[in-house]
């Protein structure tokens, strides 16, 4: 694999799943020591039910992985490597192999370490049956990224929206996040319920107040974060332009919050519901409020610290936040973190 090709098709790739290998590297690396890794291995090997989630999620990344190399293969930057396809297939396979690899690597590397507990078990059915989908899942990537480099080029493709009519600008985001960031939307959202449910479960046992709900709804906001990452990278990337198009504070505002508002709307859908059913009105109307306030605040630091500087601020909001959750009614904190997302979008060239 050359530089040209590690460039084209395996940093843009890794950068894509940025958000996704943060959250499995807290989770697998933070959350998580060696033992309990060992545990599972061993879990895994003696229940076969459960070791079916491996062949799985293997074929799901590397469906997720091929779809995104077809759809970027698919732009006008990347024409120049349709020629590829008249390469003796020998020289094609190999060097897509070596881009397979590398962005299969960590995923590869990890079934590795699990293959080692089946071989303990003698799993052998288990061990031929994972690694025959792994070699399927990456003989089968190369085999339709090579039928689609031999299909002559079009001079221009066009396709048509199913909404008939303008999108509201809240829904941008959301679409986008929708159509190239889905597993990192999915995998966030997916946890952020995970833990909200979890709260709410221990917060029937009668043993806390509501502080413990609002402490649950700080810890769902930072979960957002890769998301309020992206959403600046969008703004800064595909909404560039609009930077010259200078618009009134009140419609500045309520845009973000709309686009938040679609954004968070499982987790917001999530605590209504469950606050109606546990808890006082009370209880229904601080928490989703306290949510968006909170995420507010997230993203005008990630406005106000772009770069590495964000998680120092980030760690030190945090137990601010906690501390002013223990001593300070949630309607304090709230409207200061939205004087404060307002005072960082008051420019007008500011989105």
């Amino acid at each position: 694999m050359n530089d040209i090709e590690f460039k084209a098709f395996v940093i843009p790739f890794y950068r894509s799943l940025l958000g996704f290998w943060v959250l499995a590297l807290v989770f697998g690396g933070v959350f998580m020591e060696l033992k309990q890794h060992i545990l599972l291995g061993k879990f895994l090997f003696e229940h076969p039910l459960a070791f079916s989630i491996l062949p799985f999620g293997f074929l799901l990344y590397a469906g997720f992985h091929l779809r995104f190399q077809l759809l970027i293969l698919r732009s006008r930057e990347y024409q120049f490597f349709h020629h590829t396809a008249l390469l003796p297939f020998r020289i094609f396979g190999k060097s897509w192999t070596l881009i397979l690899l590398s962005n299969h690597l960590i995923l590869i590397g990890y079934l590795a370490f699990l293959s080692f507990f089946g071989l303990e078990k003698n799993a052998w059915l288990l061990l031929a049956t994972l690694w025959l989908v792994v070699l399927f899942a990456l003989g089968i990537s190369i085999r339709l990224i090579r039928r689609h480099l031999s299909k002559p080029l079009r001079e221009a493709v066009l396709i048509r929206p199913r909404w008939k009519g303008a999108l509201p600008r809240i829904t941008w985001f959301a679409l986008g996040l929708r159509q190239n960031r889905p597993i990192l939307l999915l995998l966030t959202k997916g946890l952020s319920l995970l833990l909200l449910n979890g709260f709410f479960l221990s917060f029937r046992s009668g043993s806390y107040d509501h502080r413990w709900l609002e402490f649950g709804v700080l810890c769902v906001a930072f979960f957002q974060i890769p998301i309020l990452m992206e959403k600046n990278e969008f703004e800064n990337s595909r909404m560039e332009w609009f930077r010259n198009l200078p618009r009134p504070f009140n419609q500045k505002m309520l845009a973000h919050l709309g686009t938040l508002v679609l954004v968070l709307f499982p987790e917001l859908l999530f605590l209504l519901l469950k606050g109606g059913q546990q808890s006082g009105l009370d209880v229904l109307i601080s928490l989703p409020l306290f949510l968006i306030s909170l995420v507010l605040a997230l993203q005008a630091l990630v406005y106000r610290f772009p770069g590495n500087s964000f998680f120092q601020f980030g760690f030190g909001m945090f137990f601010g936040s906690f501390l002013l959750i223990l001593f300070v009614p949630w309607i304090f904190p709230a409207i200061a973190f939205v004087i404060f997302f307002g005072l960082q979008i008051r420019s007008p060239f500011q989105l």
